[in-house]
């Protein structure tokens, strides 16, 4: 497989976005064990890391905590991340606080199969939701947006046409627009097999 982009600029904010929400925590609720909060990383960041094609100014996550930690009071005092670009360019990543991961449709098996890409002794475990459901995420609206990232993702090779088709139609069982879903399918595997 080929390695992530970790240490891209955008990468670094992600990281830093996610590590301040960490300290946020530590701070309101003392020292926390390892793995007290989940992060599931979505949207144009996950593209990003997986492919380096594109940036994004927002970061699409979702905050699973295992304890009783208010996720809402946390990121209420989140700041956004500045960075400069490859290019040079200054940017604005922001969290996303009306990302809901209900609302794009999904294989309901997302979580177990996204890559854990921090973890030890860190607060926060932070995992990469997989390339093919992040492609499957961007069925929903399938717009000419979201079909280039599903392109990026695939021509990056981080899924086979087999493996999006697949994992695609079992998601149609727990869409609640399977018609919309399956027509969206067949759309983005047509583009995918005419690359």
């Amino acid at each position: 497989m080929n390695p992530l982009h970790k240490h891209t600029p955008l990468a670094k904010a992600i990281l830093e976005i996610l590590s301040e929400i960490s300290n946020i925590a530590e701070d309101k609720y003392g020292e926390l064990p390892s793995g007290t909060i989940r992060a599931f990383i979505f949207g144009g960041c996950a593209v990003h890391i997986y492919t380096n094609a594109r940036g994004s100014n927002d970061l699409d996550v979702e905050l699973e905590a295992s304890r009783r930690l208010d996720i809402n009071e946390l990121i209420v005092e989140l700041d956004d991340a500045d960075y400069d670009d490859e290019d040079g360019t200054h940017r604005t990543l922001s969290f996303d606080n009306t990302f809901n991961p209900a609302i794009p449709d999904l294989h309901p098996d997302w979580r177990d199969d996204a890559i854990l890409i921090q973890s030890g002794e860190a607060v926060m475990h932070i995992y990469l939701v997989s390339a093919v459901d992040i492609a499957i995420s961007k069925l929903g609206r399938c717009t000419s947006h979201d079909v280039n990232d599903i392109v990026s993702l695939y021509v990056a090779e981080r899924f086979s046409i087999e493996d999006f088709t697949k994992r695609a139609c079992e998601a149609l069982y727990y869409s609640p627009t399977p018609d919309r879903l399956r027509c969206n399918i067949a759309y983005a595997t047509q583009v995918l097999k005419s690359l």
